[in-house]
């Protein structure tokens, strides 16, 4: 199984920063951190992008459909035609028409010929499917081999972190395609899949041994491997019954595919996250520090008090997860040195939303010492308080609210001390 990594520090951080800098005076230097920290926090924040590429007829709308794990995007010769679509998470299924120059618009469910009709510049279809949640498919507009049709893909994939090109196995990998290819930045081509369509056919299959030794002898750096799938029979062997036919799907590539494209995805993924990291050690934390000053009088002493308390409540870091913590209330604080008179009731639902977030990731059991496991319980506690806390009104629920991640944070510290040391403590 291949992980992705986890953003979320990195994201508060980054915001952190912007949020600090935003009402500074100009100056070159911090437009310039400020624009990389933006560029930073907007990969980090979304799914990474896979574009499906090819001539005319190579299958890339059948390949993403199965990596979508749904039949939406039309294949064939006679197929409708349309823009690039953008396949992607949505809790509910909605189909979004977009133009680069007007305002979108939204139709409820996947609604592609309704779509096609308004003539978008793309389209956008939100699925409920929990892979989507760490890539998103860009189906490409098919390529002709003697128009100027690549053009528009070459636009288009600036738009994508990785790719698959898409040729057609019974005439693989021609010049065309790659004149159109070797214009294609170098860093996506790293970032990059051959796959080779159509293998399940006989005429494929039979030559497929020399066909891929020929395309891996050719594909220097223009991609990082060759993969021969045969897109049907994939499909057919995830959608056996009672459950799906595994061998079937590793012998046709499926599993293979698969696995290659979520790793591209999952590279990419810590590489901007790498370059996050060290623009953040070197540049964004050490500028903040610099322009670390008094705390700006509150205009009301529960605002001030509130501060001072959880400013109390960031004992040294002990243990990642603690690190998160920190991140997650700092968001918190930040609001509250933006505004003395914040909403008690969306002060509350911040409050209770991180908890519950946090006792999720502690039911895992694997990020805090094994003589701790009495902490998943306090949060779990902290969580309805929270809830009940936002029933109630005037400014105890707020000092409440405040000591309980507080008392959240002194737990969380105990559990990274040394073994011997860590006892439960109570209060929430």
């Amino acid at each position: 199984m291949i992980e992705f990594p986890g953003t979320e520090q990195e994201v508060r951080q980054l915001e952190r920063f912007l949020t600090a800098t935003e009402n500074l005076p100009n100056d070159t230097m911090l437009d310039e951190m400020r624009e990389r920290a933006l560029a930073h926090a907007g990969r980090l924040s979304n799914a990474v992008n896979i574009g499906f590429a090819g001539e005319f007829g190579a299958g890339k709308s059948s390949l993403a459909n199965m990596l979508a794990g749904a039949d939406i995007l039309p294949t064939g010769p006679q197929h409708l035609k349309l823009p690039l679509v953008i396949v992607a998470y949505s809790d509910t299924p909605e189909t979004t028409v977009g133009w680069w120059d007007k305002e979108p618009k939204v139709y409820s469910g996947i609604a592609l010929e309704k779509a096609a009709a308004d003539e978008p510049d793309f389209i956008s279809v939100g699925l409920n499917t929990p892979a989507l949640q760490e890539i998103s498919l860009f189906d490409l507009p098919g390529t002709g081999a003697l128009d100027d049709t690549y053009k528009e893909t070459l636009d288009l994939l600036k738009f994508v972190d990785c790719a698959i090109w898409c040729t057609n196995g019974t005439n693989a990998w021609r010049e065309t395609e790659r004149h159109l290819w070797t214009r294609v930045p170098q860093e996506l081509r790293v970032n990059s899949l051959l796959a080779v369509t159509h293998a399940d056919l006989p005429p494929v299959r039979d030559a497929l041994d020399r066909v891929l030794s020929r395309l891996n002898k050719e594909k220097g750096d223009l991609f990082r491997s060759v993969v021969p799938i045969g897109t049907p029979v994939a499909v057919r062997a995830m959608a056996q019954e009672p459950e799906p036919d595994f061998a079937l799907w590793e012998t046709c590539g499926g599993q293979d595919l698969a696995e290659q494209v979520l790793q591209i995805a999952s590279d990419r993924r810590v590489a901007d996250l790498e370059a996050a990291r060290a623009d953040l050690k070197e540049d964004f934390l050490p500028f903040l520090e610099t322009i670390a000053g008094p705390e700006p009088e509150a205009t009301q002493s529960d605002s001030m008090s509130m501060h001072a308390t959880l400013e109390s409540a960031l004992p040294p870091l002990e243990n990642p997860i603690l690190e998160d913590w920190l991140a997650a209330i700092a968001s918190i604080y930040e609001d509250l040195r933006e505004s003395s008179d914040i909403e008690p009731s969306a002060f509350l639902h911040a409050c209770q939303e991180i908890v519950e977030d946090f006792a999720e990731r502690l039911e895992q059991g694997d990020e805090i010492d094994p003589k701790a496991d009495w902490i998943p319980g306090e949060f779990e506690k902290a969580t309805d308080l929270l809830l009940l806390l936002q029933f109630e009104s005037g400014e105890a629920p707020l000092k409440d609210a405040v000591s309980i991640l507080a008392q959240l944070s002194d737990n969380l510290a105990w559990a990274g001390s040394s073994v011997d040391s860590v006892q439960p403590k109570t209060g929430t």
